[in-house]
């Protein structure tokens, strides 16, 4: 790999990263101050001689939220339609943007359903092959903490190959299946600290560049990149800096530029989800804006408690007129001699006590309607419910839980036509118009049946396709499931034989 060193000192990675998080300071600071609260660092301050409880509710209202969003797991779905047969080149209109090679893969190419059917293989394998459950989680959890989630889906090249039956296609792969020129798809979660976007003022969508911001240790840096002529004292972590524009990519270690070319892909290859974006707005909203201040007020009430109950068990002892003390037994049967006008008191509360309990209970209410996350999503109901009156009680998280997922289908969705752009720029077919659909699963335990018989009566009455109610169902893949259903039919024995065989087996043929 050729390496060249930077004109100027000034433009190293050290002076590039340096003066980026100096321009997102406050930023980086708030991340810095959730993510603390999240961990536990809940006390500005210690409080010598006082309990300092940490009733961590900001940790179990993310868990749950993420749960709630993430936890059953999302599907794909590209639709397949005559317009989409005309955008590939498939149709009337626009010959000629046919792969020749997928002509010969596959025998039947103008089908729609065949180029649906290739698109969302590919999705469900650079699903797998990333473990994006996992990924998706994490990114699900930086965006309750901090208030954003951002992926990057680029070319990792590698004597890695795809299509083969021994790599998980099984025999069940459409034919034609991807083939990789030596690398895979890759799909990483990034940390926000690391994100520097420049957006369009008009359009916070839109992404002018991104410069993200890590750190290598020496002996990493130099295994990749070869040797960048470290000092032997420098310090074993080195500043790396990635800046990305839709026509631009270089790679800025240390002193030395790495890369300096031409953006391969034609557009910024990142995705910023925000948990819940303001008008006008790039950055999103942590979910523990308006939950940390009450969070907060709980352990100071709940520690004062804590204080009163420690004090009462084993109350200090308040002597008057008595200088030496230190020496006194103290315990059942004890005799103290006392000089004349002292006395010997233990601390106790004098006067009306203070509504505590009553205070707590109203700051636990307000935590619950703040986080949108009732007592019942814990499992306190305190009653058997009804489906109905469940889904009552969790409405406050279900339209939060809904919310979020409008952000996550936008993300998800231009995460997905990024990958099916990039697998396209490497020869594993065509794929425009890039489109895909989320099916996210139902957020409460619901009896399809009534939906089932629905989607049934449509098929039957020639107003949707098997596909399409396959779909609404949440079926990953209609048509693998469509196909083994044909492979079945057709090899299944006819009635007379069926007969022959199950009823009556000792018959002759």
């Amino acid at each position: 790999m050729t390496l060249y060193a930077l004109p100027n000192p000034a433009q190293s990675s050290a002076a590039r990263a340096s003066a980026l998080r100096a321009s997102e300071q406050e930023r980086l600071r708030r991340y810095a101050g959730y993510l603390d609260f999240y961990n536990g660092k809940q006390w500005a301050k210690t409080r010598p001689g006082r309990t300092s409880l940490v009733v961590n509710y900001t940790r179990a209202v993310v868990d749950k939220g993420v749960s709630y969003l993430l936890g059953q797991g999302i599907n794909f779905a590209v639709p397949a339609g005559i317009e989409d047969a005309e955008t590939r080149g498939l149709g009337d209109r626009g010959k000629g943007r046919e792969n020749p090679e997928l002509r010969t893969q596959n025998p039947e190419p103008a089908q729609p359903s065949y180029w649906a059917a290739r698109a969302e293989a590919l999705l469900y394998r650079v699903y797998e092959d990333n473990d994006l459950e996992a990924a998706d989680a994490q990114g699900a959890i930086n965006g309750a903490v901090l208030g954003d989630t951002v992926f990057k889906v680029f070319w990792e090249s590698g004597a890695w190959r795809q299509g083969s039956a021994d790599r998980g296609w099984g025999v069940n792969a459409p034919s034609g299946t991807f083939t990789g020129d030596g690398g895979r798809i890759r799909v990483v979660n990034i940390d926000p600290f690391t994100f520097f976007p420049r957006w369009a003022a008009d359009d916070p969508s839109a992404l002018l560049s991104v410069d993200v911001v890590y750190q290598l240790p020496v002996e990493e840096a130099a295994r990749r990149y070869g040797d960048i002529s470290i000092s032997p004292n420098s310090h074993p972590l080195i500043d790396a800096v990635e800046s990305w524009t839709n026509s631009e990519f270089a790679l800025t270690v240390g002193d030395w530029d790495v890369v300096r070319s031409a953006n391969p892909y034609g557009f910024i290859p990142f995705v910023h989800i925000p948990n819940a974006r303001p008008a006008n707005e790039f950055w999103g909203v942590s979910d523990l804006k308006d939950v940390a201040p009450l969070n907060r007020e709980l352990n100071e009430r709940m520690s004062d408690v804590a204080d009163v109950i420690r004090f009462h068990s084993d109350p200090p002892v308040i002597f008057k007129g008595v200088r030496e003390h230190g020496n006194l037994a103290v315990g059942p049967g004890t005799v103290w001699d006392l000089p004349e006008g002292a006395g010997v008191d233990l601390l106790e509360w004098r006067g009306q006590p203070p509504a505590v309990q009553e205070h707590i209970e109203r700051v636990l209410r307000a935590l619950h309607d703040v986080a949108e996350t009732p007592k019942t999503a814990f499992g306190d109901s305190g009653r058997l419910l009804s489906g109905v009156a469940l889904e009552t009680e969790l409405q406050p998280l279900i339209q939060k839980t809904l919310r979020k997922r409008i952000w996550w289908s936008a993300g998800l969705r231009r995460r997905n036509r990024y990958i099916l752009r990039i697998a396209e720029l490497n020869g594993m077919g065509s794929f425009a118009p890039y489109r895909s659909r989320i099916i996210w699963p139902p957020l409460l335990p619901a009896d399809n049946e009534a939906e089932v018989r629905n989607n049934v009566a449509l098929v039957q009455a020639g107003l949707r396709s098997r596909r399409t109610a396959m779909d609404h169902l949440g079926d990953e893949s209609p048509e693998t499931e469509l196909r083994l259903i044909e492979e079945e039919r057709r090899s299944a024995p006819t009635t007379t034989n069926w007969r022959r065989t199950f009823v009556d087996p000792i018959r002759p043929a």
